[in-house]
């Protein structure tokens, strides 16, 4: 009975354990995309010109991304605005990716099953109506 019950509680245990370590990954990489978006929608509007705003803007996502575990190159945000940029009342829409790499999947599997996940967030970031026309 105890080789049974050691046999059946690696079996269940050991996938039990990757797909916690995997869920949490996914979900890390939720939180970033979500994160990155705000953040660099934040950096964005508050910047002084329209020239330096989307270097904060990746200056930002990029401290979200590393936060949350990311390295260069997993992560990436886009920016764009509707009406003119950094004009009072206008909005900044700012589209962040990242690609989760799943764990424990060999590279030789690529073609069968995925080897990452790509998560987006989208965020749109008002540009405070009371700001100096620039």
């Amino acid at each position: 009975m105890t080789v049974e019950v050691a046999f059946l509680l690696v079996l269940l245990v050991v996938p039990l354990f990757y797909l916690v370590g995997t869920l949490g990954r996914v979900q890390a990489g939720a939180y970033a995309a979500s994160a990155a978006a705000r953040e660099a929608g934040r950096a964005f509007a508050t910047a002084d010109s329209v020239d330096a705003a989307p270097g904060r803007a990746l200056a930002a996502a990029g401290l979200v991304y590393s936060a949350h575990g990311f390295e260069d190159g997993e992560g990436s945000v886009t920016t764009g605005c509707e009406g003119p940029c950094l004009s009072p009342g206008g909005r900044v829409v700012v589209d962040a990716a990242v690609s989760v790499p799943l764990p424990l999947v060999p590279d030789f599997m690529e073609g069968a099953v995925p080897t990452s996940i790509m998560l987006t967030a989208r965020h749109t970031e008002p540009v405070d109506e009371f700001r100096e026309a620039g």
